[in-house]
This record gives structure tokens, C-alpha cells and sequence, in this order.
């Protein structure tokens, strides 16, 4: 975690420089990030202390039916050039969405507003400059090591073969990524963190209906629908990248739906965290009709509310949906609250994708109060977890490595894992634990598929 004093970074210009924001390393993490900058081949040319240079050369794919740069190009790369040469002011801090970091360390940064007026065609490779004053640099750095969000307007200047091509504002906001969640003390949630939810959730349900497996036994119908043309794609990006993936969630997505078909008499499912999952409707008959509680931030259930209500679903589906902040909320008095909820009857409780973002602390507080709650014999929980070196970093297989590295560039760093389900659970007061791997479960001996693990609880 960075410190600052009196509102100034405490790691040097060339530190930071090496590691985060080199012309090389930019153009390949923002072509990774943004395909489209890497379709027309644009590139960071140089990085300074609040400086940025770009170019954006003149090809087929950058050109519009005169032979020039198309303007909506021009534009894309002033809001990256801009945004570049104001992340330089934000010493040591990695960029959310673009650095591998997690909300508790990274920077989030989005365009608010920009003007760009066009002054001569651009027939040569297209240069951007953005130069911050240090003025606005020095009011920059003090309000963000302040704690403090920032808004500040910059000028990016084009140029092709000795012209002036284009003039451009562009105006942004940088804030610390944790400033975005919403608090109990401030429960008023930030566009962006909102759009992430919705995001990734869309994703998992993309990652559930990406499937042809026979073996997964998933209806492919509801979760499609689920996660939409968005979902499909963050999938389809994700596959490529980090193909394990896919098969993690199918398989606990698998794995769950066994386990509910495997309590007897089933009456209750609560889901934590419940997201764009369509369990409800797609096992409703087959668990006999249960009541489901499903639990999530209030904004994403807005969105699931939003989502199902264009699907037409079975209206006899008995669904509760309950807003919960899982490290703010007892999740036992939210629903003993509900009158519908009755602790005695069998109950099957899923906390699934959520373990590894929670510290450990976190996680038995969670899973304690889940276990107070299950009174019938026939009660379970489940939950997936990450191994320990996973989480330290401490992995000797490059292709664990990768994909940790990988997740941790999507945002979803793991601050949390277990190298023994069955003894974490015991400390959660769930005494009676099973457990097992993804690929023991898929009979794989894929090393990263060894380190996420199944676990079902009861007392």
C-alpha cells in the first residue's frame, strides 16, 4: 500500500516509472485492455512526470473513405493519452482496470467530459501530446494522497506532418477504487463500482452458458439470457485469456446444483451474493419448490430484478430478495426477519465466489452466523475456496501463476484461501465437512484446477 506525506507519493519518479508506466509496458497493458487500440496499432512513444506522448499511425484501419484518421479515433486517443499522462501524477499507484491491483491499493479513473475541435485534415502518423503545468499537477497529487477525489480538465494537442490537426479538453475523475464501495456510513454507491457489479456478474452467467458439455448439465436458456450480448462477450475475452476459468465455474456451478439435489426435502435455498444466478428458475420443479432467499448489494438486485422481469420467469417460482452488505449485515437477522424463513426446516445455504474476497476474519464471521441458523439435520452449506499459495503468491507452477496474475488484472485479487476446507469449517462451527478440487471433480490434472476447492458443511 503506498503512504504519502503531506499529500506527496513516497516513491520516486523513476521507481515508478520502471514498474508501472514505461511507454513498452502501457502500449502492451492498454492493447490487452482495449482491443481496439491494438486493431489500429496505436502506441505510447514516451512517458514523463505528467507528460504523455502517443501516435497513432495512418493505416487502413485507422482511416476514413478520405484517407484520413477517423475523428472518433482522434478522440479515443486523446482520452488515453490524457488519462496516461494523469495517472504519471499518481506515484505508485496502479490503475484499476489496467494494472494488476485490487480496490484497496488501485486508482480509478474515467473520463467525464471532452471537447476536441478538429483543425486540419490528418494525412501522416498522428502524434498526441498531452503536458500537464505544475500547477495543476502539484493541486492534482495533494487532493488524491489526501484522500480526496479528483477532478481535473487537461489539454491534448495533435499533430501529422508539422500541422496542428486537433485541440482537445478532456476531463476527468481519479479517485482510490475503495472510495467507491459503498459504506455503512455512506451507503450511496459510485456509478462506476455499480457498473462493475452488473459486470461481473453478466460474466459468470456468460461463463455458465459458454458450455456444451452434456456433463454440466446447466439449462443454457436462463443463464444466456442472464448474462446478454455483454455477458457473451466478457466470456468470450475471458476464455481466451484464462481458459481454467470457464471450467471453475462450470464445474462448482455443477457442483452446487448436485448438492442441492442431494438434501432430502428440501424447503429453503439461500444464495449469497446471488448476482444473475437463475438456479431458481432453472430447478424450482426439480428441488420440489422451495423458497429461495437470494441476497446480494441492493443496486445488484435492481439489476436482477430488471433482468428476470424481461425473461417473463415461472411467477411461481417463491423468491426473496433481501439486501445484504456482507461484511456490514448479520446475515441471521436478515432472515429470521423474514417470516417465510424458518430456521427448522432443511435448508441448504450457497456462498459461492465470494470466500476469496473476504479476509479470513470476514469469512468465519459469515459462515458462523450461516451455521447458527441450521437446525435441521438436514441443513448444509456450501462454499468454494482458493488454496493458500494461491493467495501468497507462493505457487511454484507458472501456469497458477499466470492465471492469479490474470485474475488480479480483471480486479479480482484473492486475499483469502485455505489449504484445508475441512478445518476452516471447524472453526465456523461446521464440524461435518466434505470436500474436494475442481479437478478431482472434473478428473483433470490441470495444476491450477488442483487449487480451487469445493467444501459443504453442516453441524
Amino acid at each position: 500500500m503506498l503512504t504519502s506525506v503531506d499529500g506527496k507519493p513516497a516513491v520516486s519518479w523513476e521507481e515508478d516509472y520502471e514498474q508501472r508506466v514505461n511507454p513498452e509496458l502501457m502500449t502492451e497493458l492498454l492493447h490487452n485492455a482495449i482491443p481496439v487500440l491494438k486493431a489500429v496499432q496505436w502506441k505510447v512513444t514516451s512517458v514523463t512526470e505528467g507528460g504523455c506522448e502517443s501516435v497513432l499511425p495512418l493505416t487502413k484501419a485507422s482511416t476514413n473513405q478520405h484517407g484520413t484518421h477517423q475523428a472518433a479515433l482522434i478522440s479515443l486517443s486523446a482520452d488515453y493519452t490524457g488519462g496516461l499522462a494523469l495517472t504519471t501524477l499518481l506515484r505508485g499507484v496502479p490503475l484499476a482496470g489496467i494494472h494488476r491491483c485490487n480496490d484497496e491499493d488501485s486508482a480509478s479513473l474515467w473520463l467525464a467530459a471532452m471537447d476536441v475541435k478538429y483543425r486540419n485534415p490528418s494525412t501522416g502518423h498522428l502524434t498526441a501530446t498531452c503536458d500537464i503545468s505544475a500547477n495543476i499537477a502539484r493541486t492534482v497529487q495533494q487532493r488524491y494522497f489526501n484522500g480526496k477525489r479528483v477532478l481535473v480538465t487537461l489539454p491534448v494537442v495533435f499533430t501529422s506532418n508539422g500541422e496542428l490537426v486537433a485541440e482537445a479538453e478532456m476531463r476527468y475523475f481519479a479517485q482510490p477504487s475503495i472510495q467507491l464501495k459503498p459504506t455503512k456510513s455512506n451507503p450511496r454507491i459510485s456509478p462506476i463500482f455499480k457498473q462493475k457489479l452488473k459486470a461481473s456478474a453478466r460474466m459468470i452467467a456468460g461463463l455458465r452458458a459458454s458450455s456444451e458439455s452434456k456433463n454440466i448439465r446447466v439449462d443454457q436458456s436462463h443463464e444466456r439470457q442472464a448474462a446478454g450480448p455483454h455477458g457473451e462477450l466478457l466470456a468470450n475475452r475471458l476464455n481466451g485469456v484464462l481458459p481454467q476459468l470457464k471450467d471453475m465455474v462450470l464445474a462448482r456451478t455443477r457442483h452446487i446444483d448436485e448438492t442441492l439435489r442431494s438434501v432430502e426435502n428440501i424447503e429453503q435455498v439461500v444464495i449469497l451474493g446471488v448476482g444473475l444466478d437463475m438456479r431458481p428458475f432453472r430447478m424450482n420443479e426439480e428441488l420440489g419448490r422451495p423458497t429461495f432467499f437470494e441476497l446480494d448489494l441492493p443496486e445488484m438486485l435492481e439489476e436482477r430484478d430488471r433482468v428476470i422481469a424481461e425473461m417473463k420467469p415461472d411467477a411461481s417460482v417463491r423468491r426473496h430478495s433481501m439486501s445484504a452488505d456482507f461484511k456490514v449485515d448479520k446475515i441471521s437477522q436478515l432472515l429470521l426477519q423474514n417470516p417465510d424463513f424458518d430456521p427448522k426446516r432443511p435448508t441448504a445455504v450457497v456462498f459461492e465466489g465470494c470466500s476469496m474476497y473476504f479476509t479470513r476474519e470476514e469469512n468465519q464471521q459469515i459462515l458462523s452466523d450461516i451455521a447458527s441458523l441450521l437446525q435441521h439435520p438436514n441443513s448444509l452449506v456450501w462454499c468454494d475456496l482458493v488454496r493458500e499459495n494461491v493467495v501468497e503468491g507462493t505457487v511454484p507452477s507458472p501456469d497458477i501463476k499466470k492465471f492469479t496474475d490474470g485474475m488480479e488484472e480483471l480486479g479480482e485479487r484473492f486475499i483469502f484461501g485455505s489449504n484445508s476446507p475441512t478445518d476452516f469449517f471447524l472453526t465456523c462451527d461446521l464440524p461435518q465437512t466434505r470436500s474436494t478440487t475442481v479437478g478431482e471433480f472434473l478428473g483433470s490434472d490441470d495444476p491450477v484446477l488442483a487449487t480451487y476447492q469445493f467444501a459443504v458443511g453442516s453441524k
